[in-house]
This record gives C-alpha cells, sequence and structure tokens, in this order.
C-alpha cells in the first residue's frame, strides 16, 4: 500500500495535467510560477504534500475535502455538481434572455464550455456564458 504522500503527489500530478500545465495549475493556488509545484510533484520532488497544503489546494480548486488522499483509480477529477448545475442554470437563463432555442447539441456544447471555463477560473462567470450564448445567435 502507498502512503498518502504517494497517493496525494499522484493525484496533484494527474491534476496539473488535467489544468494545463503547471504554471496555469501555480496561478490557479495564487503562485506566480510553477516551481513550488516542482517541488512537490517534480521527477525528483523535495518536499511532501503535507496535511495543511492538501486541504488548501482542494480549498482552490473546490474539491471535496479530502479527494488527495484517496486513490482514483486514473478517472480523473470528479465532476463538481454544484459548479456544473451552476453552468446549466446560467447557460438556461442566458439562452431565454436571447431569446434562443438551440438544438440539443449545442445547448449541451455551451454547459460544456461554461464549465470547463468554470474550472480553470474557479467560478461561473455568467458575462463569459452570455458571451457564448450571443456566438451561437450569428
Amino acid at each position: 500500500m502507498k502512503s498518502v504522500y504517494a497517493t496525494r503527489r499522484d493525484n496533484l500530478r494527474a491534476l496539473v495535467k488535467e489544468w494545463g500545465g503547471p504554471t496555469s495549475m501555480a496561478k490557479k493556488l495564487g503562485h506566480t510560477n510553477g516551481s513550488y509545484l516542482a517541488q512537490l510533484i517534480g521527477p525528483n520532488p523535495s518536499r511532501e504534500i503535507s496535511e495543511k497544503v492538501a486541504r488548501e489546494i482542494e480549498g482552490k480548486l473546490a474539491l471535496p475535502v479530502g479527494w488527495l488522499d484517496q486513490e482514483h483509480d486514473g478517472q480523473g477529477r470528479q465532476v463538481d455538481d454544484q459548479a456544473l448545475g451552476e453552468c446549466v442554470r446560467a447557460v438556461a437563463a442566458a439562452i431565454r434572455d436571447a431569446g434562443l432555442r438551440p438544438n440539443p447539441d449545442t445547448y449541451a456544447n455551451l454547459v460544456s464550455l461554461a464549465y470547463e471555463h468554470t474550472k480553470l477560473t474557479g467560478r461561473v462567470d455568467e458575462p463569459f456564458i452570455t458571451k457564448l450564448v450571443r456566438l451561437t445567435a450569428k
């Protein structure tokens, strides 16, 4: 059985890939560059991911408490149901306000783009969603 530190490292490495690399992840976590992440998850990490650091990362990425401590069998990050629901509601409101009736595939693509943007920014960006919806009207 591997240590909790190894599990956290593996999970954080997977998240870094999902979030577009170390620089993107570092910015999301409030760092100016990826050097701190390299200390945690680089090929020869010089620091362990402590309990405190793990909980801070989970909080900043809107992950459930303890997520980094659990093995996820390569399934990737679980969908954040609350954020996804907020994206669906925001897209539906923007579509209603624009007076559009998109087909189901277009609606699904809008929600997917809104959710990806939410994962990157950490919040549901309604002005961004409104711009996406307006683009579909053209």
